[in-house]
């Protein structure tokens, strides 16, 4: 049976030396609930007393938007909650547009201690879905065809690295890597130029 992909979360890292304090996520993160008009944000959540996870959560209805240090390295973390539509290779794409808007969003804050500033070349991708999901093997083959589409438009055409992490206890997990520098503005100019961004 095809896989349908849904529930993607994305993960960027923050450059080591541009990361913001919780407390700055949360005002940056406030800001954007009145002045967003494309998604509905509802609120957000404070976790900094969690030693190694979500650290500021911003709660939307269709998704939400994490500043994340999970896997011991602080990053955005865009999680999708409800149902797509579209081939996996849209939905991909729909979810790379998002988490890369928000990092740039977060890169243009106005008035940071920080200047947070995101490392394009490595992404994590998730799939919140052990149903229908397994972290297995079998799972990559199945996507690898419409992921390696997505990454070459991406990174537009730039060699990647996709390797699958964890065991079959865990959420399906696949690491991106990439040789060289990629800002995320650019990363989400080359989705629009291949038409990826359309109603992201």
């Amino acid at each position: 049976m095809a896989i349908n992909l849904q529930k993607i979360n994305i993960k960027f890292y923050l450059a080591e030396n541009a990361v913001p304090s919780p407390e700055e996520a949360f005002r940056i993160f406030s800001q954007w609930i009145p002045l967003t008009t494309d998604e509905i944000l509802i609120d957000v959540a404070d976790y900094r007393h969690v030693a190694r996870g979500p650290k500021t959560v911003l709660v939307g209805h269709g998704a939400n938007y994490t500043f994340d240090n999970s896997d011991g390295r602080y990053g955005l973390l865009y999680g999708c909650k409800i149902g797509t539509q579209g081939s996996n290779a849209a939905r991909l794409r729909a979810a790379f547009a998002a988490s890369l808007k928000a990092c740039v969003r977060l890169e243009q804050a106005e008035n940071t201690v920080s200047k947070p500033r995101f490392v394009g070349a490595e992404a994590v991708i998730t799939i919140n879905d052990r149903l229908h999901a397994a972290n297995s093997e079998a799972t990559l083959e199945q996507i690898r065809a419409d992921l390696e589409s997505v990454l070459d438009d991406l990174y537009a055409g730039a060699p990647t690295q996709i390797e699958r992490e964890g065991d079959a206890r865990q959420r399906f997990t696949v690491r991106v890597r990439v040789e060289g520098d990629f800002e995320t503005a650019d990363l989400l100019a080359n989705l629009a130029a291949s038409g990826a961004g359309a109603g992201a």
